[in-house]
């Protein structure tokens, strides 16, 4: 691609105003008298359906629908072992400081089916939420560094949820979601990584049962989960640069960056919103 054609190209900006209209959307449909299971296909579908029927002609990039290898899938799943630590510390640390009742509510089940619960909060999430955030969001900073957009991308896929409990751990978790796509060429990696980080804890509460009479709060070992944290994000590099390898992708980046504005209006508003909301949450529980 010709430098000057690279730094005119406006496709930080489309995609920022496209998630502020998908944050405002999905503001817009928490009011609404709908049933929240099917909230995700409201919010998020529709406006994938009609940004991907735009931009029919360049789907192919959008998504990169590309088939993952076997490798490629056993070190996703080590990835997911090692960012577990720094996720878990995120929580903790949330709930020292502002408590625990936004973690319980989010975290509550709406089923008692192990099938419909994993189909809620595994598959649909991993399919929809990938399509916008490592599909469509994320090839619009294509023209930025990885570590920009990756950044970037973990940033408003932090604020999608609309709430300031999964906020930091989702921030985290769509930095090395982002990661992964670049990693692999491929949106499943975000997909695959994505269900086993909903689903599998989903299945583990449901074949061990915790009993809230047997439960003692303890306080949480903060210095054991930061070294766990320490010893994870070293094994995380060092897999990332496995997995770069393995699919034959350079974790160099010998290009031209575009100089594209990213901190505009949309991407404030939608920041503003946010916040916003998030406040107005905490008031009312």
């Amino acid at each position: 691609m010709d430098i000057k054609v690279l730094r005119e190209e406006k496709s930080v900006s489309q995609v920022n105003n496209f998630f502020l209209g998908v944050v405002l959307w999905s503001v817009f449909i928490q009011f609404m008298p709908i049933n929240p299971n099917y909230y995700q296909y409201i919010a998020f579908l529709i406006p994938i359906s009609i940004y991907l029927f735009l931009n029919k002609s360049n789907i192919e990039r959008i998504l990169k629908p590309n088939m993952l290898n076997l490798k490629s899938v056993f070190i996703i799943v080590c990835i997911w072992v090692s960012v577990l630590p720094i996720i878990l510390l995120m929580a903790e640390l949330y709930i020292y400081f502002f408590g625990d009742t936004l973690a319980n509510i989010v975290s509550q089940n709406s089923h008692e089916s192990l099938t419909i619960n994993f189909f809620l909060i595994a598959i649909t999430p991993a399919i929809l939420e990938e399509l916008l955030m490592r599909g469509i969001i994320l090839d619009g900073y294509r023209n930025k560094s990885r570590l920009v957009a990756a950044v970037m991308n973990g940033f408003m896929f932090g604020m999608l949820h609309l709430n300031s409990f999964q906020f930091f751990h989702t921030f985290i978790a769509g930095i090395i979601a982002s990661y992964l796509v670049y990693a692999t060429n491929s949106i499943f990696a975000g997909m695959l990584i994505h269900t086993i980080n909903n689903g599998l804890p989903l299945i583990i509460d449901y074949l061990y049962p915790i009993v809230p009479e047997e439960t003692s709060i303890a306080e949480p070992n903060f210095i054991g989960l930061v070294i766990f944290a320490l010893i994870g994000l070293v094994f995380l590099i060092k897999l990332f640069r496995l997995l770069f390898k393995v699919n034959n992708i350079s974790t160099k980046e010998n290009r031209v960056f575009s100089k594209e504005k990213i901190f505009g209006f949309p991407l404030l508003i939608s920041t503003i919103i946010f916040i916003g909301f998030s406040i107005l949450i905490i008031l009312n529980i």
